[in-house]
């Protein structure tokens, strides 16, 4: 039953209907008038136009929070009295049913109403409820966060909240959740090709929920949320201030992704998507299906009901890419030097990446005072690629010229080389991550107590395989130059495309498997009170979680010869058009994906003098740790008037223990390298509301919290280069980062569904990890090892603006129309990289807007939306001479037309990144290029069928 919880946890949005069973009607119809003697409650603003009483009641509900029970005869054919105005929540309803004959009273913080009596004229607060017919169902009006309008759910919230409900993600062109997620204000995201990185308010440190479970990946903290397609959740939310009662973790926010419940519905129903999705730069046509299919019954044993989803769709993983992976100082024959790309690659990426996914949700309501929600969710998302990659080493060639170098510097900008030495090379990797997650949650309410029992356990699993094949060669004469931003190469004096041009020169095989384990156990307690205190919440957790992580990489080199594997050539010259169709030396020869399969690596094993059987996996590369965090928490949600304005808000204090212990293999010398260790932390958090105007609002909001280092730089494990001396390696003993988080927003909610706000936030942040490199010895000898470590404290802050409104008032076809924008401005500290360069927090864009335009009328919908990042930090230490890495600003363009055919058919098109914008990466400034990168673009064009009635 949802009469109290959504209120309480000032959590309230879209209206939810449920049935109550006949005795508690009876037992509520039964009840002896009591004399009127009413708690004071805060005014509430309630602005309800004259319509049926069904759809007035829904308003009344969102709108103060408070759940409404009716019998549906009693409000057939009525209409509710109009409200405009400040009303405390039981003389609004008085008012509401002026006229209609009803009447109600107040049980468990609800309405319920009855048919007034004639001859009994009491108060009308207070009137006794008289049964209408002892046969009939009541149906409940009651709040829920996750099925609530966006802007509703921002403005009920006590906390600062932004989000996308489920009319709001289908009216957007995007595939997975993390192309959905980037359109929600204060988020950023950095898509490519198959991943995603997700950033709120410029902070990478976010962490995900499903259905308010920990939603984890295998060694790191957040989830790749571009391996979930989007049609799996019905609502969006992202906590920018945290509260006690929440799971901590994420400094920069907290992500929760609703899925679909049987209860959602007011009726059973189905629906089915269809669509091809096309991709520009392979050309081909890849399917995309989703559906679900729900009901609800009313039995002997109570209400149940039942969800079953599933959803596939396949993409295209495309790109066209240039890259250069540092520069450095040459000496060319006039005596000088100059500063050159050290090597220059030219690269196709292509592949199919597919998302599959079946979800399923059963609920069970046996009494209006419990119910019990069991979720299941698999997830497997697939990739399937080939990077086909000519390689010219520069800095083994020599530096003959001409050089044309960029004005004032010595970095060139064009020139020519002779003797350099080429290598051709074909990447196969195949990989999947997939996810398992099972979660069973009770709710009892007793009078003013509500009790909530939740249990989950996730388990994920990433397997990735990548063999590589390399050939050789050696051109006597190349030319290099940037054209219109775009660099390119030639080579002369052979025939990249003939294929004794090429020798064999190398075979490489990596391999990695990682696991992730974590059972959660979650007790909460909320006690509803009358007074400035309006509720208590209390509560547990406990949560283990197991991980492990295995790898392994095999190299080989060979000299001479060709190799025809079984029915087929070794070798091929692939595809004819990188960037555009006039770029030069678009062909080479090259290993074909067809000799790397799985079946054929045997044999190339053996030619390259290797064991022909699968490689193992290298024992001292991997690790395994075990968390343990135990957690409780208090918090208070208050409401009070204040030189007559109401105030309310949340405070609390969260206690989170966490113990780890991380170890792995011992060393060939017999070294060990386990590691235990355990600290605790004190996470208070406060967020108040003010109501300084009818629909003017005042948030004020501070909290500490902490991000837990992922467990891949928790690693113990060394991987040293003997030649070299150097090594890399993890540090079990980082601490976790802690933040002091300030905001503060002012808000506006206009009379028809509009929104403008002006948000300021300000983190303290202590322990920011950073790479150094330091002298260890290793089985007596002495190696330069380079180490994560908790070294900088430093702040991040800024600004974020928002605006939507839907444009009912427009004179007729316009009045489908909406905007939405948003612009968000952040700054950071800068830090030392360790080789002299100053740099802000990686992923962080300092200017970030979005604007969209959306239709939605007579079934018509469409939307237009266009997204801008400014420069971003994409690693502070960015190749081999410390520069920082940075990505040029960014945008793109996407769009979506839905059309009805029929009441329960539509057509739908859209398009994603319509202008196919490059995207450059650069170290230190624009004169270094690191990579040119053009991604596809996708088409989709389908049919959805949709049978039954959501709320």
């Amino acid at each position: 039953m949802t009469r109290l919880m959504g209120k309480l946890l000032g959590m309230t949005g879209l209206l939810t209907v449920a049935a109550v069973d006949k005795a508690t009607a009876q037992r509520a119809s039964q009840a002896l008038p009591q004399p009127f003697s009413r708690v004071r409650q805060l005014p509430r603003l309630l602005r309800i136009p004259q319509t049926n009483l069904v759809d007035a009641l829904r308003t009344f509900s969102r709108q103060t929070g408070r759940s409404v029970g009716f019998a549906p005869k009693l409000v057939r054919n009525k209409l509710g009295t109009a409200l405009d105005g400040r009303f405390d929540p039981d003389l609004g309803l008085a008012r509401l049913l002026t006229g209609t004959g009803l009447t109600f009273r107040a049980i468990d913080g609800g309405y319920v109403l009855a048919a007034a009596s004639a001859d009994r004229p009491v108060p009308i607060v207070a009137r006794a409820l008289v049964a209408h017919n002892d046969t009939v169902d009541i149906v409940i009006v009651g709040t829920r966060l996750d099925q609530g309008e966006a802007t509703e759910v921002k403005r009920r919230s006590l906390q600062s909240v932004s989000g996308l409900s489920d009319a709001d993600i289908r009216k957007v062109a995007d595939t997975s959740l993390a192309d959905v997620l980037r359109r929600v204000p204060g988020v950023q995201s950095s898509v490519r090709a198959a991943g995603a990185l997700i950033t709120v308010r410029g902070l990478s440190q976010t962490e995900y929920r499903l259905n308010g479970r920990n939603l984890t990946s295998t060694l790191f903290r957040g989830f790749d949320i571009a391996a979930l397609p989007s049609d799996i959740v019905s609502s969006i939310d992202v906590y920018k201030t945290p509260s006690a009662s929440q799971i901590e973790g994420g400094i920069g926010g907290v992500v929760d992704f609703h899925t679909r419940r049987p209860f959602d519905a007011a009726t059973p129903e189905a629906t089915a998507t269809v669509k091809g999705v096309y991709g520009d730069l392979d050309g081909r046509v890849r399917p995309y299906v989703s559906g679900h299919v729900s009901g609800r019954w009313t039995t002997s044993a109570g209400e149940i009901g039942l969800l079953i989803g599933a959803s596939h769709q396949s993409q295209d993983v495309a790109g066209d890419i240039f890259r250069i992976d540092t520069n450095a100082l040459r000496p060319i024959e006039t005596g000088q030097s100059v500063d050159a790309p050290v090597d220059a690659i030219k690269r196709y990426l292509r592949g199919t990446k597919t998302l599959d996914a079946v979800y399923a949700s059963a609920q069970w309501r046996p009494a209006t005072t419990f119910e019990i929600t069991g979720d299941v969710l698999y997830n497997r998302s697939t990739l399937d690629f080939t990077t086909t990659s000519l390689l010219a080493s520069l800095v083994d060639g020599v530096a003959s010229g001409p050089f044309d170098l960029h004005p004032d510097t010595m970095a060139v900008r064009s020139g020519r080389w002779t003797a350099v030495p080429l290598e051709s090379s074909t990447t196969y990797g195949q990989g999947y991550f997939e996810t398992r997650q099972y979660g069973l949650s009770g709710r009892y309410e007793r009078g003013p107590l509500s009790l909530l029992v939740n249990v989950a356990n996730t388990a994920t699993r990433f397997r990735y395989r990548a063999p590589t094949a390399t050939l050789g060669a050696s051109a006597p004469q190349l030319d290099y130059g940037i054209d219109r931003d775009l660099p390119r190469f030639t080579v002369s004096g052979i025939d990249p495309t003939r294929t004794d041009t090429w020798r064999l020169a190398a075979y490489s095989e990596f391999d990695v498997g990682d696991n992730n384990r974590e059972t959660n156990v979650r007790l909460d307690g909320v006690h509803a009170f009358d007074g400035t205190i309006k509720a208590l919440k209390f509560g547990g957790r406990f949560a283990r979680r197991n991980v492990d992580r295995n790898s392994d990489l095999t190299m080989a080199d060979v000299s001479g010869g060709t190799v025809t594997m079984a029915g087929d050539t070794f070798t091929g010259t692939g595809l004819d058009r990188l960037f555009t169709s006039a770029y030069p030396q678009a062909q080479w020869i090259a290993p074909t994906r067809q000799a790397l399969a799985v079946e054929r690596l045997g044999t190339l094993r053996s030619v390259f003098g290797l064991k022909s059987g699968a490689p193992a996996f290298d024992p001292e590369s991997g690790f395994r740790a075990r968390e343990t965090i135990t957690n409780a928490y208090v918090e208070a949600t208050f409401g009070m008037a204040a030189g007559g304005m109401p105030i309310d808000g949340n405070a609390g204090l969260r206690y989170a223990a966490t113990h780890l212990s991380i170890g792995s293999p011992p060393m060939a010398s017999g070294a060990i390298r386990d590691f235990d260790r355990s600290y605790d932390h004190w996470l208070p958090s406060i967020n108040l509301r003010v109501e300084l105007d009818r629909r003017l609002y005042l948030r004020l909001a501070w909290s500490r919290q902490i991000t837990r280092p992922s467990f891949t730089l928790l690693s113990p494990t060394v991987i040293l280069d003997f030649v070299n001396a150097v090594g890399d390696a993890g540090n079990p003993r980082l601490d976790a980062l802690r933040a002091s988080q300030y905001d503060a927003a002012l808000e506006w909610y206009s009379a028809n569904g509009g929104n403008v706000y002006a948000a300021a936030f300000y983190k303290q942040v202590q322990g920011f990890i950073r790479t150094q490199a330091a002298a260890e010895q290793i089985d007596g000898r002495s190696f330069l090892i380079s180490r994560p470590v908790n070294v900088d404290s430093g702040w991040i802050g800024g600004v974020e603006l928002g605006f939507t409104q839907a444009l009912r008032f427009m004179p007729g076809l316009l009045a489908g129309l909406g905007l939405q924008a948003s612009y968000t401005r952040i700054g950071s500290f800068t830090q030392d990289n360790g080789a002299g360069f100053r740099v802000p927090l990686e992923q962080m864009s300092r200017h970030n807007h979005m604007v969209g335009v959306t239709y939605d009328r007579a079934g018509v919908s469409a939307g237009v939306t266009w997204i801008w990042r400014s420069r971003i930090v994409e690693l502070s230490r960015g190749d081999a001479l410390g520069r920082p890495l940075f990505r040029n600003p960014y945008g793109q363009l996407d769009a979506t037309f839905t059309v009805p055919v029929t009441a329960r058919i539509s057509l739908t098109a859209s398009a994603l990144n319509v202008l196919q914008r490059r995207t450059q990466e650069y170290f230190q400034d624009r004169r270094f290029i690191n990579q040119t990168f053009d991604e596809s673009r996708r088409f989709f064009v389908g049919a959805s069928v949709g049978l039954g009635k959501r709320r």
